[in-house]
């Protein structure tokens, strides 16, 4: 149940819905607010390898240079 709550929170995030200041500063710091955030972030995780902002998907990293 719970988590069903976290992915509504993740994908509202992720679509870019805003939530007002005030009433964020109510669940501040909660399981609930760190899944709307990384939604709103753009994090995701796909086959054990997270993805966001520092590690974007679909760019191949550099081959290493003998």
């Amino acid at each position: 149940m719970m988590q069903s709550i976290y992915l509504r929170a993740y994908l509202a995030g992720y679509t870019g819905r805003h939530i007002p200041r005030s009433i964020r500063r109510m669940f501040a710091g909660s399981a609930l607010h760190r899944a709307w955030l990384l939604g709103s972030m753009g994090f995701f995780e796909q086959d054990g390898i997270r993805y966001g902002p520092a590690n974007p998907y679909g760019i191949a990293p550099e081959p290493e240079r003998a």
